[in-house]
């Protein structure tokens, strides 16, 4: 066995257990509980004064990497940083800071935030962590010790850095000490979402799924696709947490069946139009996929099953929905559209339009009018196979292209009129019933159970963002589980190994290769001159800081953990 297929069967392993509920589901279940009052740890009156709808901080240290997708509109990609094409050979090891806190899925599954020379990292133990960006030396560090499935992460702004908890929380930490100021309760599982900052509100969302309230500190404590819960967006007060509004994915009533359906959960930053405050979410699949034995094929939910699969534009001030448009209705196969979107504009005749464009795990890339939501051009984008099928026969099994683990998994990136789409060709075996599910949790098992990583390629893909149209695309071998990262004339992503490509952004060929000392499923942030990547899957999880002209040198990979057979599957 070759090293990296001893890598790969290891991360098999990890990615087996990916969606798998803690306990046992019960047949039927009653809708979710109502939210939890948000509680300040440090008891103050409140900061009435107004506030800037642009964090501080946010604004001063725009030229570094101040959220998830860099900027509100998620372009993910930097012209300030001295890491070019014709400098990117030069990077070397500057440091390496070892990730403690290492849950079920290793120890990073989302990307960092980089402000005044300081870098927040939060690991798949809930642990947040403020390091010096020169040097990777902690200046504080908050534990929180919950495992998290990720993609979590925090946020800054207005003095404070916010994230989600393990189990239903989000917390403000105080920027420069980490001290804790308040701790929020949300419905429904916390640990799979970054939060947003911008209006004087933390913009957050909660995923799907009933909360095991049995679950330890070093278990997870979300019961996935659970009946009756629904995804969850807030807008939360930036000083004292209080929920301020909410939005509930899944329409009131369940789709007539409260005790079998759920689903729509949230995964993603949203997008921010500066302008006009509003926010812009993409949001996940309905459940039971593709069904369970009481109601094959989907029949506990007909209809589209709104406001699952969709671009959904939300008033920043209130949350009241100013427009939907849904991607894909009545999913029979968990085809999400839970990218964060991405903002930009496109000429139209003499003027300019803005738009909004989304993606997901459905494996295509949609552009809307922003203000309307009218569809402006939709292109699909990997392998496409039964994906369009509205019923499964029922006694047959079909493989589908993209599975429940395919698609566009991760972040796009956009730079000047081109966007670069990750893409996992990954398929997944279906019944009608999911394998003689009793549930939607034992349905999604029953499906993630049998898919084979062996079979996994991937490409990056270059699109006009005008038109939809290819502008290039290149294939890999090996399964890619991170983003496109744009730096200068480069856009950057890693492979599920964790080997690391520079690809020109023109043409999309190799400029530049790196094998870092562990597996990738988290995406790079970028300043000045410092690349910063989430190892978060091996023996050894790092966050590793690659720079110009630095000396060091990384581990010498190894495998990272002895291959053994896959666990059985039920049905």
């Amino acid at each position: 066995m070759t090293l990296k297929q001893a890598r790969l069967c290891a991360l098999m392993i990890l990615l087996i257990t990916l969606s798998a509920p803690i306990a046992d589901a019960q047949d039927e279940v009653q809708p979710g509980p109502s939210p939890t009052p948000g509680v300040v740890a440090t008891p103050s009156a409140p900061d009435t004064s107004p506030v800037p709808a642009i964090p501080p901080e946010v604004e001063q240290y725009a030229a570094e990497w101040v959220m998830s997708g860099r900027d509100y509109a998620n372009t993910r990609a930097t012209f300030d940083s001295s890491i070019d094409s014709s400098s990117v050979d030069q990077l070397g090891v500057a440091w390496m800071f070892e990730i403690p806190g290492i849950g079920s899925y290793g120890g990073a599954a989302s990307g960092v935030v980089i402000a005044g020379g300081i870098v927040y990292f939060q690991d798949l133990r809930s642990n947040v962590y403020a390091l010096d960006l020169e040097t990777g030396s902690p200046i504080w560090i908050h534990e929180e010790n919950q495992n998290v499935l990720g993609p979590n992460g925090p946020a800054i702004g207005y003095g404070k850095v916010f994230a989600q908890a393990g189990t239903n929380t989000i917390f403000a930490l105080d920027l420069e000490t980490g001290e804790l100021l308040w701790r929020t309760g949300l419905e429904g599982p916390t640990g799979a979402q970054q939060p947003y900052v911008y209006g004087g509100y933390v913009l957050t969302a909660a995923v799907a799924g009933e909360i095991n309230s049995e679950a330890q500190g070093n278990q997870d404590a979300r019961q996935g696709y659970a009946a009756g819960y629904s995804g969850i967006i807030y807008a939360l007060d930036h000083a004292t947490g209080e929920i301020v509004w909410r939005f509930q994915v899944v329409e009131e009533g369940f789709w007539g069946n409260p005790n079998v359906n759920g689903g729509g959960g949230v995964w993603y930053p949203p997008a921010v139009d500066t302008e006009t405050g509003v926010t812009f979410w993409g949001t996940g699949n309905p459940a039971p996929f593709p069904g369970i034995v009481r109601y094959p094929n989907a029949a506990s939910r007909p209809g589209d099953n709104l406001y699952t699969n969709s671009m959904v534009a939300l008033d920043g001030e209130t949350g009241e929905m100013l427009w939907y448009n849904q991607a894909k209705p009545h999913d029979l196969f968990d085809l999400d559209f839970q990218s964060s979107p991405i903002l930009t504009t496109i000429a139209d005749g003499d003027s300019e339009r803005a738009i909004v464009i989304g993606s997901g795990k459905m494996g295509e890339v949609i552009a809307y009018d922003r203000e309307t939501g009218e569809e402006l051009w939709r292109t699909p984008v990997g392998m496409h196979q039964n994906d369009d099928l509205t019923e499964i026969p029922l006694d047959e099994a079909i493989t589908v292209y993209p599975g429940v683990w395919g698609g566009v998994q991760t972040p796009l990136a956009y730079a000047e009129g081109v966007i670069f789409a990750p893409v996992l060709n990954l398929p997944s075996v279906y019944t009608a019933n999911a394998f003689g599910a009793a549930d939607g949790t034992e349905a999604v098992l029953n499906t993630t159970g049998r898919i084979n990583v062996w079979e996994g390629t991937s490409e990056m893909v270059a699109l006009d963002a005008a038109t939809g149209d290819l502008v290039w695309q290149r294939e890999f071998d090996e399964p890619l589980f991170s983003s496109a990262t744009v730096i200068n004339d480069l856009v950057l992503t890693s492979m599920y190994d964790g080997t690391t490509y520079a690809l020109s952004r023109e043409d999309g060929s190799i400029v530049w290769t790196y094998e870092p000392p562990g597996g990738i499923i988290a995406w790079a942030a970028v300043a000045n001159d410092t690349l910063i990547l989430p190892i978060g899957i091996g023996s050894r999880p790092v966050l590793l800081a690659l720079r110009l002209d630095a000396q060091g040198v990384a581990p010498t990979p190894q495998p990272w953990l002895t291959p053994v057979p896959s666990p059985e599957v039920q049905g």
